[in-house]
């Protein structure tokens, strides 16, 4: 009877497919180990680039398999689930994860089936026994004899309309009512869900911020050119932005210098609109309360130093006040320190409840308006971590309010549309505390770089005479779909 040697096992080992087995092995660590897979992903391509040929060619395919398996996850697992005997939260998790690589690949990339599946089998027999192979093999040949009209015609059969775009788009059903409502909440038609969603889906591009008085746009984008051999674009939304259609950032002196570093447009935007929102008296103070991991505070504290302000970023862990000390190292009127920013400006602290003539409050939240960058996220959050979430969320809002001056102003940003996130927020405060909503679409509108497509019924809330609220659409102005209000302390 023959039997595999080791040297066999070597051998396929070494010829395993070098691009979905880093792929693979990401996957693995988002699901198994809780990974944020942009992370994973970039440490493992530098990784294999020191260690074996890996071309750029490699690394896109590797990316394209490790973000698009998991922004498709929900529409792959509702095929898979069709050929399981099995619920496939039942599943073995790493079959689940050779499962949907390689159902990605047959329905989703233009990868020839036998390809498709012989090379997922290959991963299997290195990481699997026999058993759980022959199973991934059956699942996924099972697949390729599948009509892919009729699979979409089943999925538009789904009854519940709600369920079925969920499916289509690869959504929880939750976040598809969530955002159905905060559309509505915001002055938006209902029916701009789907654009949404399949905005979430969308690979977004690589965009910079040239950090004022640090380094100018068009030097990140020279350099950008250079160094990436990559197309480069100025921003929509920031006029310190530069959009690269590819490439990693950190190989970037203005980056590795921190002259410049990676941000969303519409966190720049927030972060400018914090910055110059139009205030009466001294401008000198500012405090961001929720600082971590730098983005924002570095632009911040780039805007105040051309103004004399100084900053003090906030950030309750210390692993992340260590991220904004090193995102901000270019800039001496930053300050960083690490308290809980609930209770920021206690007795024990140099400052103390209308220090500030500026606070910003970049809360935590769902993180729902970041789904196509971080598309994991979107099956790990549920309905109930809103609870504690909205708690924390209203409790640094009105902390901040305490701590800024009257006349000061106070904005609030969250990388998240949902209702409880946003409006509902400053509409307590707006009923609560002595607070007046400040015209945010205008001051947006005047400080973006182009005209934003927001509509003039846009960003009204009860409480309010005439502020209205910000809320950014990645299908509108190609962000991050972020939410911004300024509040004037009276």
């Amino acid at each position: 009877m023959a039997t595999r040697s080791y040297r066999d096992g070597y051998r396929k080992l070494q010829t395993t497919d070098a691009p979905r087995r880093v792929a693979f092995d990401v996957l693995t660590q988002v699901s198994r180990d809780g990974a944020y897979a942009n992370l994973a992903l970039t440490k493992a391509l530098r990784q294999i680039r020191r260690e074996e040929h890996f071309d750029a060619r490699d690394a896109a395919f590797t990316s394209e398999l490790v973000h698009g398996t998991l922004r498709a996850q929900g529409r792959l697992d509702w095929v898979i689930q069709r050929f399981l005997t099995r619920d496939i939260t039942q599943t073995d998790p790493m079959v689940i994860d050779l499962l949907r690589m390689g159902t990605y690949q047959l329905l989703d990339m233009r990868v020839p089936d036998h390809a498709a599946v012989s090379t997922t089998v290959d991963l299997a027999r290195q990481h699997l026994t026999e058993g759980p192979t022959r199973m991934v093999n059956a699942v996924l040949r099972s697949i390729t004899r599948e009509d892919r009209d009729d699979l979409d015609s089943q999925i538009n059969a789904i009854e519940d309309p709600d369920e079925r775009l969920g499916v289509q788009t690869s959504h929880p059903t939750w976040i598809v009512r969530a955002i159905e409502d905060a559309l509505v909440a915001h002055g938006y038609d209902a029916q701009e869900v789907g654009a949404v969603l399949l905005g979430n889906n969308d690979a977004p591009l690589v965009t910079l911020v040239a950090r004022p008085g640090l380094v100018d746009p068009a030097d990140v984008a020279d350099e950008a050119e250079d160094i990436l051999q990559t197309r480069v674009a100025p921003g929509a939304v920031s006029e310190y932005a530069v959009i690269l259609e590819h490439g990693d950032p950190a190989l970037l002196p203005s980056v590795r210098s921190g002259l410049a570093g990676a941000q969303d447009e519409g966190s720049q935007l927030a972060a400018i609109i914090a910055a110059q929102a139009p205030i009466e008296g001294n401008d000198r103070l500012w405090l961001d309360l929720c600082a971590g991991p730098g983005g924002k505070a570095s632009l911040l504290g780039a805007l105040g130093a051309s103004r004399g302000a100084e900053l003090i970023a906030n950030e309750m862990h210390t692993h992340r006040a260590r991220l904004i000390e090193r995102a901000t190292r270019q800039l001496s009127n930053v300050h960083v320190v690490a308290g809980d920013g609930r209770s920021f400006g206690g007795q024990t602290s140099q400052w103390a409840p209308g220090d500030f003539d500026r606070v910003i409050v970049d809360a935590p939240c769902t993180g729902m308006g970041s789904l196509r960058r971080r598309p994991e996220s979107r099956w790990r959050r549920q309905p109930e971590d809103l609870n504690d979430l909205v708690t924390l969320q209203r409790e640094l809002l009105t902390r901040a309010i305490e701590l800024v001056r009257p006349g000061g102003t106070v904005t609030y940003i969250t990388c998240s549309p949902h209702r409880a996130e946003t409006r509902d927020q400053v509409e307590h405060v707006l009923n609560t505390l002595p607070v007046e909503l400040v015209d945010t679409v205008a001051l947006a509108q005047r400080l973006s770089a182009e005209p934003l497509d927001i509509p003039d019924s846009a960003g009204y809330v009860s409480g309010s005479h005439s502020g209205r609220t910000l809320q950014l659409w990645n299908h509108r102005m190609g962000t991050d779909d972020m939410f911004v209000a300024v509040l004037v302390k009276l």
